[in-house]
């Protein structure tokens, strides 16, 4: 072997030989060191969790077989009998406090650990209630839960019950554990919130005191996708408004009567159609007048987000879009203000046979997305005018309205709290979260910061393709388990970082 291949084999064997030397002496230290208890806390929650999925696996299941559906007065019973079943959960987990407050519609759940004197005081927000459905177009029953393909099938199971259990969960894997919670936390699950939350804002006027809080958590929120974190940090507003046109007290023979009396479905179809001019902008007189144009600052935001629109397509098996084009997609769901039809009936509309007949009767009902300074109740009384100015000689049109509007709301992102979940969401996904706009709405979140003077972070984990509203909907278990292990770290973490603060 010659001298210059030599030495650099002498400098590799001297290295090799140091660095054994020095992880063995690392490993000599390693047995005096004490263990980070941050870290072990944290390792013994996530066992726990593993410990007892299929236990909670079984819990939702029963919560999503509940039909809590809050828009159809008779499952009222149905709505009390969810609200009771979350209660005896929080009682079982040692929460402090566990009861239902009422309103003037379905009960709100109440429950509060408060024994860590001098820590902050954490305010988690969810809803109970959920929509109601179509079972002839379920694979599986809606309120008949099913475990497939590492997902859970049922209504309300990814909106909004995994934002009520998901954080009782981790609550419970806490205090199992260690006997305590980092922090003070309050539980707030309200029952309205799919009719636009109505009685909200009086319920949280009433119960200031008890409410009292540092910071607060919207559950009722989600992630871009199952490997990118996100915050949501502005929210649409909504408005709901159904109509109905009579032009007979009873349907006519269309032989009979056909060519001389009015027809209610044809008349409701020739005003929904005066909604919108050719290009599918809203023609209601003075809908866009408060709408501001799309930020500079927006439209940053949205070339961050890898957005792809034959997603959205793919996953609803739609083959065009619509809309204004000289807005992109995400401007248009994010901020801009929609009118939707979002259900008609008249005539015979049974699913087999052929009725001839000249409809007397025909309903619609309208849900609106509304941004920026849009008032709910003024862009209906806009609609409701357009309407009658519309509606012609021989139709006469009547009115229900919606009990609420929930009203666009903007989070900002330079808070203690919102880095506070920034850093949760990063340090487990291994990644910064996305900043999100989202066309939904949420109308408890502006009522807690009006009353309360706190903004309700998003802390969720649903995900776009989990066919929230519609049929087959479901919620993975994969962020089951995800969902707990962020909440026990956000406790935590928070914790930590308040109580720098005060040294």
């Amino acid at each position: 072997m010659t001298k210059s291949k030599l030495l650099p084999l002498i400098f590799l064997t001297g290295l090799s030989l140091f660095i054994s030397n020095h992880l063995l002496a690392q490993n000599a230290k390693g047995k005096n060191v004490k263990k980070d208890p941050v870290k072990s806390a944290m390792s013994s929650y996530e066992k726990y969790i593993d410990d007892n999925m299929d236990a909670h696996i079984k819990e939702f299941i029963e919560l999503v077989s509940i039909p809590s559906i809050s828009s159809i007065p008779s499952h009222k019973p149905d709505v009390a009998s969810a609200a009771t079943w979350i209660v005896n959960k929080l009682k079982a987990i040692g929460m402090t406090t566990s009861q239902l407050i009422p309103t003037e519609g379905n009960p709100v759940v109440y429950g509060s650990w408060d024994k860590a004197p001098g820590k902050p005081t954490v305010l988690i927000y969810a809803h109970y209630d959920v929509q109601p459905v179509k079972e002839s177009e379920w694979v599986n029953p809606p309120f008949a839960p099913v475990v497939k393909d590492g997902k859970i099938f049922g209504r309300g199971a990814s909106d909004d019950k995994s934002g009520v259990m998901t954080t009782i969960w981790a609550v419970e894997a806490m205090l199992s554990k260690e006997g305590k919670l980092p922090v003070n936390v309050k539980f707030m699950f309200e029952g309205n919130e799919e009719v636009g939350s109505p009685y909200f804002k009086d319920f949280l006027t009433k119960n200031k005191e008890l409410l009292k809080a540092d910071f607060a958590l919207n559950a009722d929120d989600g992630q871009y996708d199952e490997n990118s974190p996100a915050m949501t940090v502005s929210l649409r507003g909504a408005a709901q408004l159904e109509f109905s046109i009579k032009t007979a007290n009873t349907d006519a023979h269309s032989g009979e009567f056909g060519g001389k009396t009015p027809n209610s479905v044809l008349i409701i179809a020739q005003i929904i159609s005066s909604f919108f001019d050719n290009k599918g902008n809203v023609a209601v007189e003075g809908f866009y007048d408060k709408v501001a144009p799309v930020s500079a600052q927006q439209k940053e935001m949205i070339k961050k987000i890898p957005y792809d629109p034959a997603t959205d397509m793919k996953i609803l098996g739609t083959t065009a879009e619509a809309g204004d084009t000289n807005f992109s997609p995400l401007e248009r769901i994010w901020f801009r203000p929609t009118l939707e039809i979002v259900g008609m009936q008249g005539g015979y509309t049974a699913a087999e046979g052929h009725s001839n007949i000249i409809p007397g009767n025909a309903m619609a009902r309208i849900t609106c997305r509304l941004v920026n300074n849009q008032d709910g109740k003024e862009i209906i009384d806009l609609i409701v005018k357009h309407i009658n100015k519309n509606c012609p000689q021989g139709a006469t049109v009547n009115y229900k309205f919606g009990k609420g509007y929930a009203r666009p709301m903007q989070l900002p992102a330079d808070t203690k709290e919102y880095r506070y979940i920034s850093d949760v969401l990063s340090n487990i996904y291994g990644k910064q979260p996305l900043q999100l706009a989202t066309g939904g709405s949420v109308g408890a979140l502006l009522s807690i910061k009006e009353i309360l003077g706190i903004y309700a972070y998003p802390l969720g984990f649903e995900l776009s393709d989990e066919k929230w509203h519609a049929a087959n909907e479901f919620f993975r278990i994969s962020s089951v388990r995800r969902g707990q292990l962020i909440y026990c770290n956000y406790l935590q973490h928070l914790a930590d970082e308040e109580s720098k603060l005060k040294k």
